[in-house]
């Protein structure tokens, strides 16, 4: 996935996003890597099969809050709560990730 296709895929629209994208999935990539110690890539240098998905939500909650840091805003009645975009692998992602992951015995 392109930055271009990340900003696309959450719609979200501020300014530097695009660049913002690109460290997104820079890091949501690295996340990865270290979960499965290098095995989410084959021979060839592309991803295994699901290991795009889930670079793809890691990414997408990262860009969703690119400070990582909870807050809220009050006008009048009217509340707004954003909890950290990134707080660890889903479950779902972790059973993917499963697959391609090194363990120990």
């Amino acid at each position: 996935m392109t930055p271009e296709e990340l900003v696309k895929f959450t719609g979200i629209t501020r300014p530097e996003v695009v660049s913002q994208a690109e460290t997104a999935l820079s890091v949501a990539e690295s996340i990865v890597d270290a979960y499965t110690r290098g095995r989410h890539v084959d021979a060839s240098g592309e991803f295994r099969t699901g290991v795009e998905g889930v670079v793809t939500t890691v990414a997408a909650r990262i860009l969703s809050n690119p400070e990582q840091v909870s807050y809220r805003e009050q006008a009048g009645p009217y509340s707004l709560y954003r909890e950290a975009g990134y707080q660890g692998l889903s479950l779902t992602e972790q059973l993917i990730l499963d697959r391609y992951r090194k363990r120990g015995i």
